[in-house]
């Protein structure tokens, strides 16, 4: 995929500060495209990330995730294949574990100051050991962000909260954070940290997720945003 900037404000700068995000509609064809970086480590670079929307259905869109890992150390759960996903793209199906209620990663109207509560997650059990998360979710108020993909007008959803593990013979807990970047310019995530914190609560995953280009189809326009390709 050609690398592509995008410069992307809104047209009225503060009209951004009402506005929402809707829901988005991703295409067959659509590519997202990140650099992921080891937070750990000063911002190491450690791998590339592609999504490419392969098919849209009501209540399932479905995606092919690959990776090119640059450091094989600590990456082994940046895996490839299909991940399926609700209309609000939420994982629904990953890695052969189908979630009961989709994975809570966006909501959708996203509007400044939203909050939600006590969001319980549990992933399905696996060779006797079982997960579960409860989060709570806060969306700040309008940015500016620059990433290597361009500069946009964003809202940032900060989820926080707690998981819990068990297995057969043992029992953990820890911190986690997630910190999820959207705009009205394009359905990608325009950047996210993710932080998971072992159970003596140092970090254990530190993670950037910035956005590098994506490809769009433009027959319609977003709505509300003015975008401009830099070659």
């Amino acid at each position: 995929m050609r690398k592509t900037s995008l410069l992307a404000l809104c047209a009225l700068p503060l009209a951004c500060l009402a506005q929402s995000i809707e829901r988005p509609s991703p295409r067959p064809g659509d590519e997202c495209s990140y650099d992921i970086l080891d937070n750990l480590r000063s911002k190491e670079k450690i791998a590339e990330k592609r999504m490419v929307v392969t098919s849209v259905a009501p209540g399932n869109i479905t995606m092919r995730v690959t990776h090119r890992v640059l450091v094989t150390r600590d990456t082994g759960d940046l895996t490839d294949g299909q991940v399926a996903y609700d209309d609000n793209l939420n994982v629904a199906e990953r890695d052969g574990i189908k979630f009961a209620r989709p994975y809570p990663r966006r909501i959708y109207p996203l509007q400044p100051g939203l909050r939600l509560a006590n969001q319980e997650v549990e992933y399905p059990a696996q060779a006797g050991n079982s997960r579960t998360e409860s989060l709570d979710a806060t969306a700040g108020s309008w940015e500016t962000r620059t990433v290597p993909a361009g500069r946009f007008e964003v809202l940032t959803l900060q989820w926080k909260g707690w998981y819990n593990g068990r297995s057969p013979v043992w029992r953990w807990s820890g911190r986690m954070q997630r910190d999820i970047a959207l705009s009205p310019a394009t359905w990608c995530e325009i950047s996210s940290t993710e932080q998971i914190y072992n159970p003596n609560t140092s970090p254990w995953t530190h993670r950037d997720f910035v956005l590098t280009g994506f490809k769009r189809d433009r027959a319609e326009p977003d709505h509300g945003v003015a975008a401009s390709s830099l070659e």
